[in-house]
């Protein structure tokens, strides 16, 4: 992950904020934020709006992990203004922020940047690190029990909210792979608890 040096000072605050975190981790951060680099060029987005938004969008998960998008605006915006960010792309990186999860309420992305913010996100949120990081959401938030037989229920259940949902062309080409890994993932844990494997 190459960063400008207004770049490497939000990724400072950020890493200090969620130094903590196991979900919003910075390793996700710094995935995300390296998708946004590959996927923001094709889609023509002001790549300096879509990746600050890119290393802030999840600095609200230590304030209220649910409302995280709407809560981390203040901060996010203190973040941008010490680190020198321009004052006239504030608003639109906060809304790259805003827009990057496909649940909970978030607004819809308006712009170039929050579209490829939320398709990044949501590359994070499939695949083999989507299982994985799937599994610790679960756990810390309640929404998966850690029982065996419940998890292709909860794995259904985060596909449907990402497939068919790709704004962009070259984030659906990488999701549809990752996608069809979950599928071939979700039909072999059946089998083996059907004890068939």
């Amino acid at each position: 992950m190459e960063l400008t040096e207004i770049q490497k000072k939000i990724w400072t605050h950020v890493k200090s904020d969620l130094s903590e975190e196991p979900v919003a981790s910075t390793d996700h951060i710094e995935r995300m934020t390296t998708w946004c680099q590959q996927l923001g060029p094709d889609a023509g987005a002001d790549m300096e709006i879509l990746l600050a938004g890119a290393l802030l969008h999840d600095v609200g998960v230590v304030i209220n992990r649910k409302q995280h998008y709407r809560v981390g605006r203040p901060r996010a915006k203190e973040i941008l203004k010490e680190a020198g960010f321009a004052e006239e792309k504030i608003d639109a990186a906060l809304h790259v922020l805003e827009a990057h999860s496909r649940y909970g309420g978030a607004p819809d992305p308006e712009t170039t940047e929050a579209k490829v913010g939320q398709d990044a996100d949501a590359l994070e949120y499939i695949g083999a690190i989507g299982i994985i990081r799937a599994v610790v959401r679960g756990l810390n938030d309640g929404s998966f029990n850690g029982k065996v037989s419940n998890f292709p229920d909860y794995l259904r259940s985060l596909l449907a909210k990402v497939e068919d949902t790709f704004h962009t062309e070259k984030a659906g080409e990488f999701g549809r792979s990752r996608l069809e890994y979950m599928r071939n993932f979700l039909k072999r844990i059946e089998k083996e608890l059907d004890m068939e494997g």
